[in-house]
């Protein structure tokens, strides 16, 4: 499932994956509140026009008019920043994508703290709003080759589509040969014992840093990831923890309302079950920078990544 030579870095994936899926569907429109360089839709303006919508520098327009987009008979993809597809436009998105049956895709780049501005920015919350929306799909992919397939199939789920996207220097980790995203599947990376680890988005990628490490250290662990937070498949996800006396959640958001909320809602449910312990963004303000800074702020780089995981069974 994993590229068994490593990942391979893709600068802009957006820009192919936008371009190939408007080539091949007459029906979709790329949409952007004055952000389609940064969100890196290039060749579809340039090359295939009639496939690209920019209202301005209106978010809340954008969402609004996506909307009516897709009562015309379109798919509509409308493309921001995440921190203004849901903060700036979440009523828009609830009332005028998310009460209907029409398909709708609203596309949040540089979530959580992938973006090095500081909190007008980052967008630590925005799974957790949209998941709150009734019948809504929520997807957090965590590479090139999901982000792609998760597209793929993204026009063709009818409502509400709300997914994270990549840009800039993005791997390709998972194998587009033998990998297959499905809504609401959940993909097992690492097999093993000891210590359940579930991730999502970027944090998938943070996780398997992790696990080098660990299993340098010869720490038992398994590694489940989840794309979809919204429709989840509840008995894989179950199945997962309860196999494990301890499990350790990771992911680009706030530790509220997200993957962590997520897994602990299940397990509750059922009840029993292993201790969970939830990592990700804390409940403070994260600074600005590079990435690799951020992470280090908040404790989410690899080395004290693994070394919470491992922690985490004590």
């Amino acid at each position: 499932m994993l590229l068994a030579d490593g990942p391979v870095i893709h600068p802009a994936p957006f820009d192919e994956i936008s371009f190939d899926l408007c080539s091949r569907r007459k029906d979709v429109v790329m949409m952007s509140a004055d952000l389609s360089k940064y969100c890196q839709i290039i060749r579809v303006k340039n090359e295939l026009p009639d496939q690209h919508l920019d209202v301005g520098m209106a978010e809340q327009n954008l969402i609004s008019v996506a909307a009516g987009v897709s009562k015309a008979g379109f798919v509509p993809v409308a493309t921001t920043f995440a921190c203004y597809a849901t903060r700036r436009a979440y009523d828009q998105m609830m009332i005028c994508m998310g009460t209907g049956p029409l398909t709708g895709i609203v596309l949040g780049f540089t979530p959580g703290i992938a973006n090095p501005a500081r909190i007008h920015h980052q967008a630590a919350e925005d799974l957790g709003m949209v998941r709150a929306i009734p019948n809504t799909t929520v997807i957090d992919p965590m590479d090139v080759t999901e982000f792609q397939q998760a597209m793929n199939v993204a026009v063709d789920t009818p409502g509400l589509v709300y997914m994270r996207g990549h840009r800039g220097d993005t791997p390709r980790l998972l194998d587009p040969e033998t990998y297959r995203f499905e809504l609401g599947r959940t993909y097992q990376l690492v097999e093993g014992s000891g210590i359940g680890i579930v991730a999502t988005g970027h944090a998938t990628q943070w996780a398997l840093q992790a696990s080098a490490i660990l299993t340098e250290k010869g720490v038992a662990h398994s590694l489940l990831h989840v794309p979809t937070l919204k429709p989840v498949n509840e008995r894989e996800i179950a199945d997962f923890c309860f196999a494990h006396n301890a499990v350790v959640t990771v992911e680009n958001h706030q530790i509220v309302t997200g993957l962590g909320s997520l897994v602990t809602e299940i397990v509750s449910d059922i009840g029993g079950g292993p201790k969970i312990t939830r990592i990700g963004i804390p409940n403070q303000w994260a600074p600005g920078g590079t990435l690799a800074h951020i992470r280090a702020e908040l404790g989410l780089d690899a080395e004290t990544l693994a070394s919470r995981i491992e922690g985490a069974v004590s």
